[in-house]
């Protein structure tokens, strides 16, 4: 997947979000991005103005949008726009007075979602003045969800993190990577708990954790086969949780989640929840979606993460994704540890996981398998037997020599 070339502060963007809001302003005159959620299906325009009586207007109609500047056409391009086949999904309006362009996507505020661009910086029959554009007015039929970015859509942000003492000027001028700092504050705490180089498959007191969840899994009675049979019709993983729910993120904060090979997660979101998600063991495959909608079940972009390797997701960024382990059943399984949490602003905390299941959107309530130091010590144990039996079996062969 390719993102764009170059680096992204995305921390200091100013957001905001409003419900049941058709009016709102950019912090900064001349710039920022808007995102609508309209309440009904219903054809809508985004209304840009200043001051001094320059408007920018544009009209989002069934497959169709049209941009006006002070009352006059300058754009139109169809197959955009409304489709009344999709679900509902946020419609966004950027502009970027500073490079002289405007663009319209649907889905999170990214480059990457951009369906629509207007440029006024080499025309010379129309110049746009939009350096005092800050009111925002949404004209629609019933009140709206908007959010509200500070910058217009530029860069995305890499899906990877980077440790600070990796961070070359070639990875920031190819924005291959995020800088833990640029991220927010939720994401920064996160990572500061599950990214050092201890938290890992392979502790001191049990070495062989990985090969011994490997037997659990594939092994017919031992606990992962049993639990993974008994969730046959359900998540095709497991859940393991480290500490309990502390109230400031959806489920338990801290999830080692297993992955068998040739398994994985249904679309879903985060609750409107940052997350930070490490590989332990093996490597997982993250596909993003522009919005949670049976009606859109084609990812708009796909990574592998492999062992050691750091992502994240924002309310505004990476929140609908799908995980898969893309080995072949019966190979190596893959382990994650996720860690999630709300923002500070974040005062209506959703507990749920939204989730696509036979063309619906349902909810997860976030539960666990086990505990991680009860699961440990299961697996400890399962292995030790294994081993145990193993000895026992070769015995006799040793004595026919």
């Amino acid at each position: 997947m390719k993102l764009a070339n170059a680096h992204q502060q995305v921390q200091h963007q100013i957001h905001s979000s409003f419900e049941g809001s058709n009016t709102a302003r950019f912090p900064v005159k001349g710039q920022g991005t808007i995102s609508v959620l309209p309440g009904t299906p219903d054809p809508f325009s985004i209304e840009l103005k200043s001051d001094n009586g320059h408007i920018i207007c544009l009209e989002i109609k069934t497959y169709e949008i049209c941009l006006l500047y002070n009352g006059a056409k300058i754009a139109r391009e169809s197959n955009i726009g409304l489709n009344p086949e999709e679900e509902i999904q946020p419609h966004w309006l950027s502009l970027d007075s500073n490079n002289q362009r405007i663009r319209y996507g649907k889905g999170e505020m990214l480059r990457t979602l951009m369906l629509f661009e207007y440029s006024w910086e080499k025309a010379s029959d129309q110049q746009l003045d939009t350096a005092e554009i800050h009111i925002i007015e949404i004209q629609s039929a019933g009140p709206s969800k908007l959010q509200l970015h500070s910058i217009p859509v530029n860069l995305d942000p890499s899906p990877h993190i980077a440790a600070m003492d990796s961070v070359t000027l070639e990875l920031l001028a190819e924005n291959k990577i995020s800088v833990i700092s640029d991220l927010p504050e939720a994401c920064q705490r996160l990572y500061s708990n599950i990214a050092g180089k201890n938290i890992n498959l392979r502790p001191a007191d049990f070495p062989d954790f990985p090969e011994a969840i490997q037997h659990s899994i594939l092994t017919p009675g031992c606990i992962c086969y049993k639990k993974l049979a008994e969730k046959s019709g359900e998540f095709g993983y497991l859940r393991v949780t480290i500490d309990t729910n502390r109230g400031d993120s959806p489920g338990q904060p801290y999830v080692l989640e297993i992955w068998p090979a040739g398994n994985g997660s249904p679309i879903h979101d985060h609750g409107d929840a940052c997350a930070v998600i490490k590989v332990l063991y093996g490597q997982i495959q993250v596909s993003w979606f522009a919005t949670l909608s049976p009606q859109l079940l084609t990812p708009w972009g796909t990574v592998i993460v492999q062992t050691e390797e750091v992502t994240f997701l924002t309310p505004d960024y990476y929140q609908v994704h799908q995980l898969f382990n893309p080995k072949p059943r019966g190979d190596q399984f893959c382990a994650t540890i996720q860690s999630y949490r709300y923002e500070a602003n974040n005062t209506q905390h959703y507990e749920y996981f939204d989730y696509i299941e036979d063309g619906q959107i349902k909810q997860f309530d976030p539960d666990s398998d086990w505990n991680y130091l009860d699961f440990k010590a299961k697996i400890r144990e399962e292995w030790q037997k294994s081993a145990g039996t193993a000895k026992e079996e070769q015995a006799p062969l040793q004595g026919l020599k």
